[in-house]
C-alpha cells in the first residue's frame, strides 16, 4: 500500500449559506480561540497505521467544528496511484437513509399540497396496489414512522439488496418475504423499507427521488457533488478535474493484495444509492446540528426523535442506542450523539455528530470492516480528552469476532444437525441431478452447479447479487450446509447455514430452501422453485 501522506491541501471551509450570522444563535457567533485543526501530522502516522492493518486502500475525513470545516484525504482512491482528496466521491450506503427521512419530512410538512401525509399515515393508503406484506394486519397499518424505524415485523432479507429491477419491483415483492414479528414489538433493520419510503415520495410527487433530494435539500446545501445514481457520478467525475470516483476493493486473503469490487448496479434507492464527498456531508451534518434548514423546525424534531430500540452497534456506547428516522441516537461520555454508518461492498461510511458541541464528523472509505470507525472514534475520543487506558481497541475487538466466527464455523455441522448421525445417509440423487436454476419473486436466483475444482460437491452463484456465493457441504440425505461468502474470492465463508433440496414424486429436485435471513430468522428456510 502507498504511503500515506494528506493527499491534497488541509482545508479549512467556512459554512454554506444557510449558516450565515443571521442564522446562527450567540453562543455560535462567538469564535472558539485557538482552534487548530485535528488533522495534523500525528493523525496522518494513525491514518497510515490502521490503513495498512485493515488494508485499506484510501479514506476521506471531514470534520465540522463550529464555523470551520476541516477536511483531508489519504491514501489511494483507485490503483494505482490516484490518490484520496477531500473532493472524491464515495457510495455512502445507509446513510442514505436519513436523506429518504429528511425527504418524507418535507411531505409531512406540505399541508397544501399533502394533506393526507402525516408520519401516521399507512403506507398502504399511499400506494395500495404495490404495498402489500404477507401479514394483513401490518399491510394496513404499517406506517410512514414505522418503516423509517425498522419496527414494521419485516426481517432485513439483506441478500435481496441491490437485486435487478425497479424500485417499484422491490415494494411489489415484498408480499412474498416471510414476517416474523408483529409490527412495533422489535427493531428489524430494514432496506427494503427505505426503497418502499422512496416509492411513495416518487408516486405521491411524479419525481424521481434523485431530482426530488437535489430540488429541495442537497441543493439548498449546496451539495453540488452528490448523486443518486452511478452513472451521473460518473459523468460529473469526468468533467471535474478535481472529483475522482473511488474504486471499491477488498481484500484477497490467498495473494494478500486488494482485488477491485464491483459496484452495485442494482436498486438501491432509498436504502443506499448516493454517492458523494465529506465535503458535501459536512455541509448535511452542520444543517443537522443547527437545524438551519431546509427542512423545518418540527421536520428536525421528527428526524430525533426515537422510535424504536437498537442493539449496540459498537462497544463505546453503554446506555442505549436509539433509532429515530433513519438515525440512531445514543449518549457518549454523557453527551449526545447522534450517527449512521453505512456500507456496501468494497466501501464504508460513517456519519457522527455532537450537536451540543457543534461538533460533527464524516469518514468515507473503500473498504469493508470498522476500519474507518477507528479513525472517526479516536478524533472523538481527542475532543472529549477521554484517556488513553479508557479508549476502545476495535482492532483487538474485531480480531476476537473473527476467531469467534472461525470457531463457529468449525462447529456447525454439530450445531446445526446435532441429531444427525455420522456418517450420514447418502443423497438420493446424483449431484448432477441437483444442478439447475431456482427463482424465488422476491431473492436474486440462485445458479446451482458442481464446483469448478470438485465435482463432488455443489456451488451456488447468486444472480444480480452483492457478490455473495454458497458451496455446499453434504450433511445427511438431502439435507446440506451452506457456507456464505460475502465476497467472490473470500478464503473463508463469512456464516455457515442450513440448506436442503425438496425431491418431487418424480424424484427430481423440484425446489431448495436454505435460511438466507439468518441474522433474524435462523430456522426459517427460503424456497426456491427450480426453473431450469
Amino acid at each position: 500500500m502507498a504511503a500515506v501522506t494528506g493527499n491534497s491541501a488541509e482545508l479549512m471551509i467556512k459554512p454554506d449559506a444557510f449558516n450565515t450570522p443571521e442564522t446562527q444563535t450567540d453562543d455560535q457567533k462567538t469564535p472558539r480561540k485557538n482552534k487548530l485543526s485535528p488533522l495534523n501530522e500525528d493523525f496522518a502516522k494513525l491514518v497510515q497505521s490502521t490503513l495498512d492493518k485493515w488494508h485499506i486502500q484510501g479514506v476521506a475525513i471531514a470534520v465540522v467544528d463550529g464555523d470551520e470545516t476541516w477536511a483531508d484525504g489519504y491514501g489511494i482512491a483507485a490503483l494505482p496511484d490516484i490518490p484520496v482528496r477531500p473532493s472524491t466521491l464515495f457510495y455512502t450506503g445507509s446513510t442514505t437513509k436519513s436523506f429518504t427521512a429528511s425527504a418524507a419530512s418535507l411531505l409531512v410538512d406540505d399541508d397544501e399540497k399533502y394533506p393526507h401525509i402525516k408520519w401516521t399515515t399507512p403506507l398502504s393508503q399511499l400506494i395500495r396496489d404495490d404495498f402489500v406484506l404477507q401479514d394483513a394486519y401490518a399491510t394496513s397499518h404499517v406506517t410512514l414512522e414505522d418503516a423509517l424505524s425498522n419496527r414494521t415485523g419485516l426481517p432485513g432479507h439483506m441478500l435481496t439488496l441491490g437485486r435487478e429491477g425497479t424500485v417499484r419491483d422491490v415494494v411489489r415483492s415484498l408480499r412474498h418475504l416471510p414476517m416474523d414479528k408483529e409490527i412495533r414489538t422489535k427493531w428489524q433493520y430494514s432496506n427494503a423499507m427505505f426503497i418502499t419510503v422512496a416509492h411513495m415520495i416518487e408516486v405521491v410527487t411524479g419525481e424521481w427521488l434523485g431530482d426530488f433530494l437535489r430540488k429541495h435539500i442537497w441543493g439548498p446545501l449546496q451539495m453540488n457533488s452528490t448523486f443518486f445514481s452511478l452513472e451521473d457520478a460518473r459523468q460529473y467525475a469526468a468533467s471535474n478535474d478535481e472529483a475522482t470516483l473511488a474504486k471499491a476493493y477488498d481484500w484477497d486473503e490467498a495473494s494478500s493484495e486488494p482485488r477491485e469490487v464491483p459496484y452495485c448496479e442494482g436498486t438501491l434507492s432509498g436504502a443506499g444509492a448516493t454517492i458523494s464527498t465529506v465535503l458535501d456531508y459536512a455541509k448535511y451534518i452542520r444543517s443537522m446540528i443547527r437545524q438551519s434548514g431546509p427542512l423545518s423546525k418540527a421536520g428536525y424534531a421528527a428526524l430525533l426523535e426515537p422510535r424504536s430500540f437498537t442493539p449496540k452497534m459498537l462497544p463505546q456506547f453503554k446506555r442505549q442506542m436509539l433509532y429515530t428516522l433513519g438515525l440512531m441516537s445514543t449518549t457518549y461520555r454523557d453527551e449526545s450523539v447522534i450517527l449512521h454508518p453505512g456500507g456496501l461492498d468494497g466501501m464504508t461510511s460513517t456519519m457522527i455528530y455532537f450537536p451540543e458541541r457543534d461538533w460533527g464528523i464524516a469518514v468515507f472509505c473503500n473498504a469493508a470492516g470498522p476500519g474507518r470507525e477507528v479513525l472517526a472514534w479516536h478524533l472523538i475520543d481527542d475532543l472529549l480528552n477521554v484517556p488513553q487506558e479508557e479508549r476502545v481497541d476495535l482492532f483487538d475487538l474485531t480480531q476476537k469476532k473473527i476467531a469467534k466466527v472461525k470457531e463457529m464455523r468449525s462447529t456447525a455441522r454439530e450445531r446445526l444437525y446435532p441429531s444427525v448421525p455420522s456418517p450420514g445417509r447418502l443423497h438420493s440423487l446424483s449431484l448432477q441431478d441437483y444442478v439447475g436454476t431456482y427463482t424465488h419473486p422476491a431473492y436474486p436466483d440462485l445458479i446451482i452447479s458442481l464446483t469448478p475444482d470438485d465435482q463432488s460437491s455443489l456451488h451456488i452463484a447468486m444472480a444480480g447479487s452483492l457478490n455473495s456465493r454458497m458451496n455446499l457441504k453434504h450433511v445427511s440425505g438431502e439435507f446440506f450446509l451452506a457456507e456464505v461468502f460475502e465476497c467472490l474470492w473470500s478464503v473463508d465463508p463469512a456464516v455457515v447455514i442450513k440448506a436442503e433440496f425438496h425431491v418431487n414424486a418424480e424424484g427430481k429436485a423440484a425446489r431448495f430452501g436454505a435460511t438466507l435471513d439468518y441474522a433474524d430468522m435462523p430456522d426459517t428456510l427460503i424456497w426456491f422453485d427450480r426453473s431450469g
